[in-house]
């Protein structure tokens, strides 16, 4: 899919990767882990599959990621917002550390505490 910027430029969507790794999933603000396969990997994102989970995660939730690189025996951690969920998919945008931060103070600020 393609989309336009500002200028009438086109804009083509990072190119994803089919991936079978292992992933756990943090939301921020709350208990436990959710543990994931990730399905397609691009520079911008993601898309998981839930595997097992004692909550389910929403839309617009921010998240730290793991992902486990078996073969290369390294594990790898990343900000990301829940951009979409369906059933039990979900696509991920990651985040700088900046923008992690403005969003949760966003909502911090938005929950009144």
């Amino acid at each position: 899919m393609q989309s336009k910027s500002s200028n009438g430029n086109i804009i083509m969507p990072p190119k994803r990767f089919s991936t079978r790794e292992a992933a756990q999933i943090e939301v921020y603000g709350r208990f436990g882990k959710i543990y994931c396969q990730m399905g397609n990997l691009s520079t911008t994102g993601a898309f998981f599959e839930i595997i097992s989970s004692n909550f389910m995660p929403r839309q617009g939730d921010l998240v730290r990621v793991t992902v486990q690189l078996k073969q290369l025996n390294r594990e790898y951690t990343m900000d990301a917002e829940i951009i979409w969920r369906k059933n039990l998919g979900m696509g991920l945008m990651f985040l700088k550390k900046d923008e992690l931060f403005e969003k949760l103070t966003a909502k911090q600020s938005n929950t009144g505490s």
